[in-house]
C-alpha cells in the first residue's frame, strides 16, 4: 500500500527547473522540503523518488568516517569521486544532513506510475531541529563537481516526483503535501534524420524516405521546417512527416544543410537470384498498456494509471512507421491481454496495418520468472481476452498448451541470458529467440554488451547445446514508446543499450510472407544499423537444415554491406569462432567470399562487426 499522506504542518514539498524540461537534457532541479508549522526534529528522513531510472544515477558526497563515530559538525567528506547531488540547508539554527541514494521500487502490486523503479535519494537531518519555513534544497544536477547529469531521454508528459517524511527517524515514511510533483518533459528541436532506402533493389534509381529527429532520436518539437540536400535533390523536410527523395540505388545518399551532415542513407544492393527482399521491423516494444509479470495493478483495477512503459498506441504505430521508417512492428504490451483493453490494441492493430507499407503484427508478451516470451500472431483476428486465472503467470507450460499445433502463432524467447530457464521450450512455436536488444546481448556467456546478472545454464549458447534449432533476431524492449528507435538510454538503468533491429528476408511485404520467413529462420538481428548479411550454404539461406553429406563440395556464401567500415566476420561453428574475415582496404564496408565447410554435422552462423561498434548476428545454417 502507499503509504498515507502527512500534515500540512509538517510540512511540504517541491521542485523547481526550467519546466518543461527537455528531454535529455542537462538536469538543473532543485527538490525542496520546506517545514510546516511543527518544524522538524533532527533525526528526520526526507525521501525523493526521480521519476524513473532513466535519470542519470544521482552520485551525492561520500562521508569519510563512520557514522557511529562521525556526525553532524565533526563529520568530514571524502573528495575522491565525482559528485552530481548535493544538499544546502536553509535554517536559523546549524544544521547538518547527509545524503544517501538506493535504486529501489516502492512497494509490490501498486500503481506503476507511483510503485515503479526509481531513484530514491535519502536525506538525513542532523544537529538541530528546523523550524517553521526552514528548507533543505537538494540540487540534482550540481555541475561544481565537472559532473554533467543528464535527464531521461525520451519525451513523457505528466510524470512526477514523489517525496515522503519520516518524522524524527523513526515510525513510517509519509506521503508530503505537495508530492507527487507532477511535471512534463518535451522533445527537442530538430537536429538530425533518419534516412532509409530499400536494401534490396532492381531499379537505378531508389526512393530514400527522410524522418527528422531530435539529438535523442525522438520525434522533434514541431516547429518550422528545412530545407536539405540529399543527392542531387533539394529536399523540405518538415517535424513529424516523412519527406521523400529519389536518389541512386547502392550508393549511400548523404543528407546536408551546408557542411553539416544531418543522415547518411543505409547501404542498398541489387536483387540475388532467390527473389528476396529485405524488410527491417521491431518485434519487441511496448506502450503505456505494458506491466511486470509480477504486477497485480493494471487495467482490471479503476484506480490503474499507466504500465511501466510510456505512449499511446498511437504515438508507438506513428514514430514506427513516421519516424524510425520500420516495414514491420509488433506492439508486445503484457496484462492488457487479460482484459478487455486486449481487443481495443487488437483494433489498433488492424487500423494501422496497410499490406505492402507497413505490416502490424498482433502480439503480447507472456513473461514470467522462467522466461519471458512474445507471442507473435500472423492472423488479426479478434480474439477474446485470454483467462486470467490460467494466464495470470504466463507459466511456459501454459503458454505452449494454449497455441500447440497452430501454425499461425510463434514465439520468441527474449534477453534470454537473464531467466530464461531451457528445459521449457517448444521446437514448433519456438522457431526464434531474441539475441539482441537494449538489454545487451544474450549469445555468449560474460558481460560483452551485458552489464547486469546473467542466470548460469540461460543464454543462447545454451539453447544450441541442447540441440535445440533456433534462429536468431534482435528487437528493441523499446519501453519508452518509439518503436525502432536504437539510441542508449531507456526507462530502466537496467536497459542501457541501444535498441536493436529485426532483419527478414522475405518475399514480399505483407504479414503472411514475413511471418512465414521468421519461422523458416530467414533472419538476422543487429544492434540497430540497417547493414546488409547473407549467408548460404550450398545456396540455402540462413535457418535451413542441411544433410551434411549432401554438402559435399558446396560453398558457404558470406556477403556483407556494412553502414561503416567492418571490422570483421566471425563464422562461428559450434560455438567456436572457425573463421575470421576481413574487409579488402579497397572496399572496407564490404565483404564477399566462399569456402568450402566440411561435410560432417555442424551447426555454422555470422557474427558481424563493425569498426563504430555495431553488430549483427545472423541465424545459423545446421548440417545434420
Amino acid at each position: 500500500m502507499i503509504p498515507p499522506q502527512a500534515s500540512p504542518d509538517q510540512g511540504r514539498f517541491f521542485a523547481e527547473a526550467g519546466f518543461p524540461l527537455v528531454c535529455g537534457s542537462q538536469a538543473d532541479l532543485r527538490l525542496i522540503f520546506e517545514a510546516g508549522s511543527a518544524g522538524l526534529p533532527a533525526g528526520s528522513r526526507i525521501r525523493i523518488g526521480l521519476p524513473n531510472t532513466g535519470w542519470d544515477r544521482p552520485v551525492v558526497p561520500q562521508q569519510r568516517y563512520w557514522d557511529e563515530l562521525a556526525s553532524a559538525a565533526s563529520r568530514r567528506l571524502a573528495p575522491f569521486h565525482p559528485v552530481n547531488t548535493t544538499a544546502a540547508i536553509l535554517s536559523r539554527a546549524p544544521a547538518w544532513g547527509t545524503l544517501e541514494v538506493m535504486e529501489r521500487m516502492l512497494v509490490p502490486d501498486e500503481d506503476p506510475a507511483l510503485a515503479y523503479w526509481r531513484w530514491w535519494i535519502t536525506f538525513t537531518l542532523e544537529g538541530s531541529a528546523l523550524e517553521p519555513g526552514d528548507r533543505v534544497e537538494i540540487l540534482y544536477g550540481d555541475l561544481r563537481f565537472g559532473v554533467a547529469t543528464r535527464i531521461q531521454t525520451f519525451p513523457e508528459p505528466h510524470i512526477n516526483i514523489t517525496a515522503y517524511l519520516q518524522t524524527g527517524g523513526a515510525g513510517p515514511f509519509l506521503g508530503l503535501t505537495g508530492s507527487p510533483f507532477y511535471l512534463d518533459v518535451i522533445a527537442g528541436p530538430a537536429e538530425r534524420a533518419n534516412v532509409v532506402v530499400p536494401s534490396v533493389s532492381d531499379a537505378a534509381e531508389v526512393c530514400a524516405r527522410i524522418a527528422l529527429t531530435d539529438a535523442c532520436h525522438c520525434a522533434p518539437a514541431a516547429t518550422g521546417e528545412h530545407s536539405l540536400q540529399l543527392g542531387a535533390s533539394l529536399v523540405v523536410c518538415r517535424p513529424g512527416r516523412t519527406a521523400t527523395a529519389p536518389v541512386a540505388a547502392q550508393s549511400r545518399a548523404v543528407l546536408v544543410d551546408g557542411t553539416r551532415v544531418w543522415g547518411v542513407s543505409n547501404p542498398s544492393v541489387p536483387r540475388a537470384g532467390d527473389g528476396l527482399s529485405l524488410y527491417w521491423g521491431d518485434l519487441h516494444a511496448q506502450s503505456e498498456h505494458h506491466v511486470m509479470h509480477s504486477q497485480k495493478m493494471d487495467f482490471r483495477q479503476a484506480g490503474w494509471s499507466k504500465g511501466i512503459s510510456c505512449g499511446t498506441l498511437d504515438e508507438c504505430y506513428s514514430y514506427a512507421r513516421q519516424v524510425s521508417l520500420l516495414d514491420f512492428v509488433a506492439i508486445t504490451d503484457q496484462g492488457a491481454c487479460l482484459t478487455d483493453r486486449w481487443e481495443y490494441c487488437q483494433e489498433k492493430v488492424r487500423e494501422y496495418h496497410c499490406s505492402g507499407e507497413f505490416v502490424v503484427f498482433k502480439g503480447y508478451e507472456a513473461g514470467s520468472p522462467l522466461g519471458h516470451r512474445n507471442v507473435i500472431y500472423c492472423s488479426d483476428e479478434i480474439d477474446p481476452p485470454l483467462d486470467a486465472t490460467r494466464f495470470n503467470t504466463f507459466h511456459p507450460d501454459v503458454v505452449f498448451a494454449h497455441y500447440r499445433g497452430r501454425e499461425d502463432v510463434l514465439i520468441i524467447p527474449h534477453h534470454v541470458k537473464t531467466w530464461t530457464d531451457w528445459k521449457y521450450h517448444d521446437p514448433e512455436l519456438e522457431p526464434l529467440m531474441e539475441i539482441y536488444s537494449c538489454w545487451g546481448q544474450s549469445e555468449s556467456p560474460g558481460l560483452e554488451l551485458w552489464n547486469k546478472g546473467q542466470t548460469p545454464g540461460a543464454g543462447a549458447w545454451e539453447a544450441f547445446r541442447r540441440g535445440y534449432r533456433m534462429g536468431m533476431v534482435a528487437s528493441s524492449d523499446n519501453h519508452v514508446g518509439m518503436p525502432g528507435r536504437s539510441y542508449p538510454g531507456d526507462r530502466q538503468i537496467h536497459t542501457p543499450f541501444p535498441g536493436g533491429l529485426c532483419a527478414v528476408w522475405a518475399e514480399e511485404q505483407t504479414r503472411e510472407s514475413i511471418f512465414r520467413a521468421l519461422r523458416e529462420r530467414r533472419c538476422y538481428g543487429t544492434t540497430g544499423a540497417r547493414l546488409i548479411v547473407k549467408f548460404h550454404i550450398g545456396g540455402r539461406p540462413m535457418g535451413a537444415i542441411l544433410r551434411a553429406e549432401e554438402c559435399k563440395g558446396q560453398p558457404l556464401s558470406v556477403m556483407v554491406a556494412g553502414t561503416a567500415p567492418l571490422d570483421r566476420v566471425e563464422i562461428v561453428r559450434n560455438l567456436e569462432v572457425w573463421r575470421i574475415l576481413r574487409p579488402a582496404e579497397d572496399t572496407p564496408e564490404t565483404l564477399q567470399l566462399e569456402l568450402e565447410p566440411a561435410a560432417k554435422p555442424a551447426m555454422f552462423y555470422l557474427r558481424v562487426f563493425q569498426q563504430d561498434g555495431q553488430r549483427a548476428w545472423t541465424s545459423p545454417i545446421w548440417l545434420e
